[in-house]
């Protein structure tokens, strides 16, 4: 008998099936992943503005050191009033930061507290 020297392997097709397989699958995962996410910062945003809204009251019906109460008027709320939580020990200034971009604050409409667009 004469002895073969078969060597076992995979084929280039065989790996380009399996990589364009993972792509597609990939690309379907993906966005649904993303889109999860940003739906879940929205959902955090919702609720630490719900907080928010509730330090205000607390610190209005409170008014620590006779201080001014905080306007709940629909429009923008300023920096120096969000200040005024952290000052008063209702919340550190960490957390009065808009989830959705650092660099924007918070407005009152109808009654709730959101996110600046």
């Amino acid at each position: 008998m004469i002895a073969r020297n078969i060597k076992r392997g995979f084929t280039l097709i065989e790996i380009l099936i399996v990589v364009v397989i993972l792509g597609v699958l990939a690309a379907l995962v993906v966005p649904s992943v993303t889109s999860a996410l940003a739906d879940a910062q929205t959902e955090a945003a919702d609720a630490r503005g719900s907080q928010i809204l509730t330090m205000i009251t607390r610190y209005n019906q409170f008014l620590p050191g006779g201080g001014t109460a905080i306007a709940t008027a629909d429009g923008t709320i300023s920096a120096a009033d969000m200040a005024k939580l952290s000052t008063a020990g209702y919340c550190t200034a960490e957390d009065v930061v808009n989830q959705l971009d650092s660099t924007k604050g918070w407005n009152f409409a109808s009654g709730k507290v959101i996110p600046q667009p």
